[in-house]
């Protein structure tokens, strides 16, 4: 596996990934019409452009020439990064991908002395257990209000990156 940089011009192929793995993901949680309305909301070309405008890094990894998922992380205060999104082909799910993304992550953040990476997870994710063995805790539980009456309910979860 490898993982590049992306760019603006990559958003076509991180919304080509976020329709292949966002519907499986999340309709069973949130349903179709929430779904439909987050991807409006945060993966639109003009949501992805400005927050890589904002800061966020985005990522994409490859399983040898055929990208398999991407991720996005950013800076929240001096010493805090967030990452934002994670995402792995439904196909590829428990064959490192995500595992490796998160490691390359942590490793990029204590190269610029952060202490801390934060993230939100979907109380009803499933995703939430991947992140407990990567050694991620969950330090609160938050209700953010999106619009159109959809609430987040997510937890907040975080590692230490300092031994």
């Amino acid at each position: 596996m490898r993982i590049r940089k992306a760019t603006v011009d990559d958003i076509p192929l991180i919304r080509q990934l976020t329709s292949q793995v966002w519907p499986q993901t999340y309709i069973p949680i949130i349903g179709e019409e929430q779904v439909n309305y987050m991807l409006e909301m945060m993966y639109s070309e003009e949501s992805l452009t400005a927050q890589m405008k904002e800061g966020n890094e985005f990522i994409i990894v490859y399983d040898g020439e055929d990208p398999v998922g991407f991720a996005s992380f950013g800076l929240i205060s001096p010493d805090t990064y967030k990452l934002h999104k994670l995402y792995v082909l439904t196909s590829m799910q428990g064959k490192g991908a995500g595992r490796y993304m998160i490691g390359e992550i942590i490793q990029k953040l204590i190269e610029r002395n952060a202490r801390q990476l934060l993230l939100n997870v979907n109380r009803n994710n499933p995703a939430k257990k991947f992140y407990e063995k990567l050694g991620f805790t969950v330090i609160k539980e938050e209700d953010i209000a999106i619009g159109n009456g959809y609430f987040m309910n997510d937890y907040v979860m975080s590692i230490s990156l300092i031994n």
